[in-house]
C-alpha cells in the first residue's frame, strides 16, 4: 500500500513595493530585507515592484509596477496571494478589491501624492478641451483639477483604509503622525521597527579614528531635512577649538543639494575638514563605520515630512559607534542617551554646536561594546517574527 505524504503549501505573501533597490533610501533597503527574511520563514514571497529592480533567489520578483495607481491595481489584481503587503502606504486601495490587506507606513508617504487615482475624465478634459485654452485660463483649471482629484484621491483612501486590516508604522512618532492624519485608522496600527543586516554587526569593537565624525544619507534638494547642511555650519563655528574630519557619504543624490553642501564647505573654510563621498561598496561602508567615532544625522521635522526611524542609527550603532540625533522623528523609540547615543537639544545649527562641543571636551563618553549591543533585536530575523505575528493575528488565513 503506497503512502501519500501530505505536504501543507507555503502561504504566498505578496509585498507591493513601488521604491526598491538598487534605487537607494532607507525604506527601499526595509523592503528588500522584509522580503529576504519572511522568505527565511517559509513563506512563498512574491515582490511587486518596477521593471529593473532586484530579484534574488529569496523571492518571486513580478515587476510590473508603473507608478499609475489604477494601472497597477488592474494587474495586481490578476495575481492570487493569500496576503497582501502594501509596504508603502500608497497602495492601501488595494484593501477595496482584497481582504487580507495590510500596509506600511514610513512617514512621508502618508501624505504624498505621488501615487494616486486619476480624477475620472482628467485625461479626456487636458487631450481634448484644456490645450487649447490661453496659459492663464488653463493654468487655473489645472489648479481646480488637482484640487477636485485630491478630494476624490481623499475619498477613495478613506474608504481603502477602513477595509485594511492592519497599518504597520515603522516607530511612535510615525504612528502618532499617522493616527493624526487617518483617525479611523488608531485601533488598527501597530509599531514595527525596520532591521539591521546581519553584516553591520563586527565581530569585534575596532579601534576609531580619534574625531572622525560619519554621516551617511542620501543628498536630495527636495528633502532637506536630513540636515546636513546644519551640521557643516555647526562644524564651522568649531573649527578653532577642536581637530576632526567629518565624512559624508550620500548613498544617493537629486537635485543640487551636494552642490549647495560643497559650496557651503569651501565657504565655511573646512574643505580640508570635512569631504563628500558618493555611494560605497558593502565594503567600503563597512570600513567607515568602524572607523568612526561619531555617526551624526540630526533631522528635523516638517508638516508632512520627517524621518520614520533610520536604518542607518542601527548600521552605526552594530559597528559599535555612537549616535548623535535629534527628537523630530522615529529615533527617541531607540537611542538611550549615554548607552547608544545622545540627542540635540534642537535641531538648529547652534544646537549642534553644543551637542558636539559637549561630545569632543569629552563629557559624553560611550563603551564601545554595550553601544554593539543595542541593535542586536533589531535583526531582520526578528523583524520578520514580529511582523509574521501581525499577520497571524489579524488575518483570517491563520484562523
Amino acid at each position: 500500500m503506497n503512502s501519500i505524504v501530505k505536504t501543507e503549501r507555503k502561504q504566498r505573501i505578496g509585498l507591493v513595493a513601488p521604491f526598491f533597490p538598487p534605487e537607494i533610501g532607507g525604506a527601499n533597503i526595509y523592503c528588500y530585507e522584509l522580503a529576504r527574511a519572511l522568505s527565511a520563514k517559509g513563506l512563498d514571497v512574491h515582490v511587486f515592484a518596477r521593471p529593473g529592480d532586484l530579484d534574488d533567489s529569496a523571492y518571486t520578483l513580478h515587476p510590473i509596477l508603473t507608478l499609475k495607481l489604477e494601472e497597477d491595481l488592474k494587474r495586481l489584481l490578476t495575481f492570487q496571494m493569500d496576503i497582501w503587503h502594501s509596504l508603502y502606504f500608497y497602495y492601501t486601495p488595494l484593501a477595496l478589491y482584497h481582504g487580507n490587506v495590510f500596509v506600511t507606513g514610513h512617514g512621508d508617504d502618508f501624505f504624498s501624492p505621488r501615487i494616486r487615482f486619476t480624477l475620472p475624465a482628467r485625461v479626456w478634459l487636458e487631450s481634448n478641451i484644456i490645450w487649447r485654452l490661453s496659459g492663464s485660463i488653463r493654468a487655473n483649471i489645472d489648479r481646480k483639477l488637482l484640487k477636485a482629484e485630491m478630494f476624490y484621491n481623499n475619498y477613495l483612501y478613506g474608504k481603502a483604509i477602513r477595509y485594511t486590516r492592519q497599518f504597520i508604522t515603522v516607530s511612535t512618532f510615525s504612528k502618532d503622525r499617522f493616527c493624526q492624519a487617518f483617525p479611523s485608522a488608531k485601533q488598527r496600527t501597530v509599531v514595527v521597527p525596520p532591521g539591521v543586516s546581519d553584516a553591520f554587526f563586527s565581530t569585534t569593537v575596532s579601534s576609531p579614528k580619534p574625531n572622525l565624525l560619519l554621516t551617511v544619507t542620501r543628498l536630495d534638494e527636495h528633502d532637506r531635512i536630513k540636515n546636513v547642511h546644519g551640521v557643516i555650519q555647526a562644524l564651522a563655528e568649531l573649527k578653532h577649538h577642536y581637530q576632526f574630519q567629518y565624512v559624508i557619504i550620500a548613498g544617493a543624490e537629486t537635485g543640487q543639494y551636494r552642490q549647495e553642501l560643497e559650496r557651503l564647505i569651501l565657504d565655511s573654510g573646512l574643505q580640508d575638514r570635512v569631504s563628500i563621498k558618493g555611494r560605497q561598496p558593502i565594503e567600503e561602508l563597512l570600513s567607515y563605520y568602524r572607523s568612526a567615532e561619531l555617526f551624526i544625522l540630526v533631522s528635523y521635522a516638517e508638516a508632512n515630512n520627517f524621518e520614520g526611524f533610520g536604518i542607518v542609527f542601527l548600521e552605526a550603532n552594530a559597528a559599535g559607534v555612537p549616535v548623535l540625533t535629534s527628537r523630530e522623528g522615529g529615533m527617541s523609540d531607540y537611542i538611550q542617551p549615554g548607552v547608544n547615543g545622545f540627542y540635540v537639544d534642537s535641531p538648529s545649527s547652534e544646537g549642534i554646536k553644543n551637542a558636539l562641543q559637549a561630545y569632543l571636551d569629552g563629557h559624553i563618553q560611550f563603551d564601545r561594546e554595550r553601544v554593539r549591543q543595542a541593535p542586536a533585536p533589531y535583526r531582520w530575523s526578528d523583524i520578520a517574527d514580529r511582523v509574521l505575528q501581525v499577520y497571524k493575528k489579524h488575518s483570517s488565513i491563520w484562523r
